[in-house]
């Protein structure tokens, strides 16, 4: 099985958990700029000066509260003006995004779909670390090639645990914070219409993520020694800034 797999196996392993790094920050990034549009835009449409015609338009108007019926009936009977108005503030709103910068509370939900991408992507990443790591316990030997067969299919939680058993049996590391995050994937993974409502994810939340990703990739990069710039170091650099931009 070994020698299947040499050099460039490893390298496009690091450069697959590298993407996945990227493009899980990438989506964050523009989750994080949805929300601070909609917090724009709720404060632009706030200031419309709507017209008597158009409050009594409003106030006839009988939207079904059946979901499907909503979905179908047409749309309500505004004037051009009102409508031109909500034109304005889109546009006032994409120009204030690019001028102005706010701070989000820790506890803060993240109510952007853009949120799918990066816990996705992330969970590829940890899983890509860990399929690159059980490669290399089984060139060193540490693993024979049966039991490499077995836990290399074995469901990601299962392959974590096999590769910190000492850690977790000394106490040194804790694995909740990783639980949380597959627990999350799996409901972008199954977007069911009971995991589009039950998927709230906070700030907070992420930070604790990343903080224990880092802890294991250190566990596994001194065990490896590889030359070059650490993984954990990327995802550390990354959660620096975003904290920074965002907080």
């Amino acid at each position: 099985m070994s020698n299947k797999h040499d050099i460039e196996t490893y390298s496009r392993l690091e450069r697959a958990a590298d993407y996945f790094l990227h493009c899980s920050f990438t989506s964050l990034q523009n989750a994080m700029r949805d929300e601070l549009k909609g917090l724009i835009y709720l404060e632009e449409i706030m200031k419309i000066d709507v017209s008597e015609k158009d409050k009594m338009n409003f106030k006839k108007a009988k939207l079904p509260t059946n979901p499907v019926e909503l979905l179908q009936s047409g749309n309500l009977n505004i004037s051009g003006d009102l409508m031109n108005k909500f034109l304005h503030a889109g546009y006032v709103t994409e120009k204030r995004l690019l001028e102005e910068h706010v701070k989000f509370n820790k506890e803060h939900k993240i109510g952007s779909i853009e949120i799918l991408g990066h816990l996705n992507n992330f969970g590829f990443f940890i899983e890509t670390v860990i399929n690159r790591h059980l490669l290399f316990l089984l060139h060193i030997e540490e693993i024979d090639s049966i039991s490499y067969n077995r836990i290399s299919i074995a469901k990601i939680m299962e392959r974590i645990i096999y590769l910190f058993k000492d850690e977790l049996k000394k106490n040194k590391i804790q694995l909740n914070e990783i639980i949380n995050l597959f627990s999350l994937r799996n409901k972008t993974v199954h977007f069911t219409p009971d995991n589009a409502i039950a998927l709230n994810v906070k700030l907070i939340e992420l930070y604790r993520i990343w903080n224990q990703t880092i802890k294991l990739l250190k566990v596994l990069e001194k065990k490896e020694k590889f030359k070059g710039i650490k993984l954990s170091e990327k995802l550390g650099n990354s959660s620096n800034d975003f904290q920074q931009h965002w907080n």
